[in-house]
């Protein structure tokens, strides 16, 4: 990778949290929302479980269309737990610091994506 882009993934990193998978897998059993950033065509080879696909690119633009937080209040929408994954976390994290500037409060990038998740014995599904 170019070092001007690991140093900016760097930067946004420190201004994010980032989770392990375990946190993931614990999150995805209370029933909180998680976003798959990756493209269409990364999504065919399959989604962790519980995951929506959704590209970084339209995210912004289509989350507050999205039937779990379609019906919230503004307030209700930016609280709720948001967790993002991406192939290696690159991207989910440049997600979650947009999703930060929109206001949401609980924003989470996975560490290390799907291939940390799927290293670490993770199940995927096909969408």
């Amino acid at each position: 990778m170019n070092p001007l882009v690991m140093n900016y993934i760097q930067s946004v990193k420190s201004q994010i949290s980032e989770v392990t998978c375990d946190d993931l897998q614990t999150a995805i059993n209370q029933g909180s929302l998680v976003f798959d950033v990756r493209e269409p065509q990364e999504h065919v080879q399959g989604v962790i479980p519980g995951a929506l696909a959704i590209p970084r690119g339209v995210l912004e633009f289509n989350l507050f269309n999205l039937p779990m937080l379609k019906d919230l209040s503004q307030d209700e929408a930016l609280n709720k737990p948001i967790y993002l994954y991406c192939a290696s976390g690159g991207r989910s994290a440049c997600a979650a610091l947009a999703l930060q500037n929109l206001g949401f409060t609980k924003v989470f990038s996975v560490a290390g994506g799907i291939k940390q998740w799927t290293e670490n014995n993770g199940q995927l599904i096909k969408p």
